[in-house]
């Protein structure tokens, strides 16, 4: 697990969707008590987990307890001038890998937009559960090689696409929302469960899991097994 460093994070979409699905929202208040800064997301976010499931009665809930978290400034919405610089890494990320000349579109507008709003604001934390981002910034080859096994097609690189993404996120930490959570239970989170706090951070990391957060069965094992307290 990443080490935490500077005292906010911006967060994306698909770990905020995450968290509330699983009914872990209150993990954000927790954390924020406990640390300086704050939850960031940029507007492009806001629209994806808040204004736009609003009006859809099956996630209306959801968007409901982000909203409140907003309201609150437990989550705080950034919208930086970051137009020109969203384009430029878009157009970097997406004109990266090939497959048969055709170039593979790999980041959507809120990945693009969370990574040039912390380059712009210097925060360098960013909590996406999105897996193709994050092995874009931490292993690129071995997105590649699944890349080909998923298209069944050789998948050529634009080395110097490929390194000027290496820089732009060289600094950033990645951390997932099944990370969070672990961040949470270290400062105490589950302490209230008592005897049941292994089973209780165990039960709760499957259930981020199957809410979507990128986080696989042996990962789970091990951490439970090394670091949570009988």
């Amino acid at each position: 697990m990443p080490k935490l460093s500077g005292q906010s994070m911006i967060c994306d979409a698909s770990s905020l969707i995450s968290l509330t699905d699983s009914c872990f929202i209150h993990a954000l208040y927790f954390l924020k008590r406990r640390y300086k800064g704050n939850f960031i997301i940029p507007p492009s976010v806001e629209y994806e987990c808040v204004e736009h499931p609003l009006h859809m009665k099956t996630h209306a809930i959801h968007a409901i307890r982000l909203k409140r978290a907003i309201n609150e400034g437990v989550i705080e919405v950034v919208d930086a001038p970051i137009g020109s610089r969203v384009q430029e890494i878009r157009w970097m990320a997406n004109n990266l890998f090939y497959a048969g000349g055709t170039p593979l579109r790999l980041l959507q507008e809120g990945e693009t937009e969370m990574l040039a709003l912390s380059q712009s604001i210097g925060v360098e934390n960013l909590l996406i559960d999105e897996r193709t981002t994050r092995m874009l910034a931490e292993d690129p080859e071995s997105l590649r090689v699944h890349l080909e096994k998923e298209l069944r097609r050789p998948i050529t690189v634009n080395d110097e696409n490929l390194s000027a993404f290496s820089r732009l996120t060289k600094n950033m930490r990645f951390f997932r929302s099944s990370e969070l959570l672990l961040l949470a239970y270290e400062k105490g989170y589950f302490a209230e469960y008592k005897t049941l706090e292994k089973d209780a951070i165990e039960a709760s990391l499957y259930k981020l899991k199957y809410a979507g957060c990128a986080v696989g069965f042996n990962e789970i094992g091990e951490y439970v097994e090394e670091n949570v307290r009988v």
